[in-house]
């Protein structure tokens, strides 16, 4: 995935995120996963690799597959989550 097609998905998923939080603001989950995706986006502007440390504070991935499963967003925050993980290894 290209930094372009990253940070395209990410967008995505920020306004699918920030519009579920609108609906339910009180739900935890939902706020933890809009915090995470604003902070990854915060560091990766301009295409900077996320520091390890950086990405040992992302969990959103994990809290997509167990409280937000259901909705059209999980799919996108799984793919972001995985290519957060590798990215910066070679493949």
């Amino acid at each position: 995935m290209t930094f372009e097609e990253f940070d395209a998905l990410l967008a995505l998923a920020r306004a699918e995120v920030e519009a579920m939080h609108a609906a339910e603001p009180a739900d935890r989950a939902i706020e933890s996963v809009r915090l995470q995706l604003a902070a990854l986006h915060g560091w990766t502007r301009g295409g900077r690799c996320p520091a390890q440390e950086e990405k040992d504070r992302l969990n959103f991935g994990v809290i997509a597959s167990r409280e937000l499963d259901t909705y059209p967003v999980a799919s996108k925050l799984y793919t972001l989550a995985s290519h957060v993980i590798y990215w910066g290894h070679p493949q």
